[in-house]
């Protein structure tokens, strides 16, 4: 599994001054420690931004990230690659293995960020960084196959994976 760049976590959080304002971010960035890094440092951003805004507003910012890196991409590439895109993203942004996608679904497999979640007694969706992953096929599946949105639906322990369902 590659890991989480110095470049991915500049790209979100340059995304989130968008979403929250620069002050905002300032706040969250200055909690977190210059020991921590990839996606420890990516949970915390996400654990400080929940403890600030609150667990509805956390997940709130944390599913419009999504979907804003999911916009950037699909304008940065012409649509014929944007299944390609929502596919390997997650993977190349050090986030997950994949994302599959089916006619009405679609799975994040292999999040790196499980464990992390495992190890603080939280399930799948209980901490705002799960919604970014939400947000960011919410933002393709929009665009590519006219969902009003997605929705959580389970996981799958045994194969790691969280299915999403598309509303339409």
């Amino acid at each position: 599994m590659k890991t989480i760049t110095r470049e991915v976590i500049d790209t979100l959080v340059n995304l989130m001054k968008s979403i929250l304002g620069e002050k905002t971010v300032k706040i969250i960035t200055n909690k977190l420690g210059d020991d921590v890094s990839g996606k420890e440092l990516i949970f915390s951003f996400a654990d400080e931004t929940q403890k600030l805004l609150g667990q509805k507003g956390g997940f709130s910012a944390m599913r419009q990230l999504g979907r804003e890196l999911a916009k950037s991409l699909m304008s940065e590439n012409p649509r014929e690659h944007w299944e390609e895109i929502l596919e390997s993203a997650l993977y190349e942004f050090g986030f997950a293995k994949r994302i599959e996608k089916e006619e009405d679904k679609a799975y994040i497999c292999s999040c790196v960020f499980y464990e992390i979640l495992d190890r603080n007694n939280l399930k799948p969706i209980e901490h705002c960084v799960c919604w970014a992953g939400w947000g960011f096929i919410e933002g393709f599946v929009k665009e590519m196959d006219g969902a009003k949105g997605i929705q959580w639906k389970e996981r799958d322990y045994e194969k790691e994976k969280c299915r999403f369902d598309f509303i339409f």
